[in-house]
């Protein structure tokens, strides 16, 4: 049987590099798909619909909520931000495994819907180190260093949820790290002979 695709979900603290991590990762990996969320947010100028996000009005967006065609979701300065179910399983379906660049409750929500994610949390060197990226970094009105340091340190509190911790101290080797892990599991039981849990062909393990 071809192997189905799981999610990826790759998650951080806001300035530990996800994003360039992840790019990094898909150029070396062509074969793994990144995930496009639906949003309320406009189209910024160069941004393509299914390509940067799935852009739609507030009252599309509430009813996919209430349809239960996300897997998460959440409100973020006023905008809605989520991720289709349907993008999901197309690509599953085809054998694709698909990466998410997402918060802690959206990978919350993503291995409660899936048991075969993978879920891994990418960490600074230190917080000396995060909050050089953070200070350097361009900046909104009122984005607080502090803040966001207090907040990684809770969200670090919570890693024990994910399956892999990865320390970013460089991006090519962060990279392959994650690519390593992708393949890895393309070789787990459970994803090359599927069948096994819905029957007895192996028998009752013996202690």
């Amino acid at each position: 049987m071809p192997l189905r695709g799981v999610p990826i979900v790759v998650t951080g603290p806001s300035g530990v590099g996800k994003g360039t991590v992840i790019a990094e990762m898909m150029r070396r990996d062509p074969g793994v798909v990144h995930s496009v969320s639906m949003t309320t947010r406009p189209a910024r100028p160069g941004e393509t619909e299914g390509v940067s996000y799935f852009f739609v009005d507030r009252p599309r967006f509430e009813d996919a909520i209430r349809r239960h065609e996300l897997v998460e979701w959440a409100e973020v300065y006023g905008n809605y931000y989520g991720t289709p179910l349907a993008f999901l399983e197309e690509n599953f379906n085809a054998g694709r495994d698909v990466v998410l660049d997402i918060d802690l409750q959206g990978a919350s929500a993503v291995r409660a819907h899936f048991e075969d994610a993978i879920l891994i949390y990418l960490l600074p060197p230190s917080l000396e180190s995060l909050k050089e990226r953070l200070v350097n970094r361009p900046r909104g009105d009122g984005d607080d260093i502090d803040l966001r340091l207090s907040e990684a340190c809770t969200e670090m509190r919570m890693i024990g949820m994910f399956h892999y911790a990865l320390v970013n101290d460089d991006v090519g080797r962060a990279a392959q790290a994650i690519q390593h892990i992708i393949h890895a599991d393309r070789h787990r039981l459970q994803r090359v002979y599927p069948s096994l849990r819905e029957n007895s062909l192996l028998g009752r393990p013996k202690v």
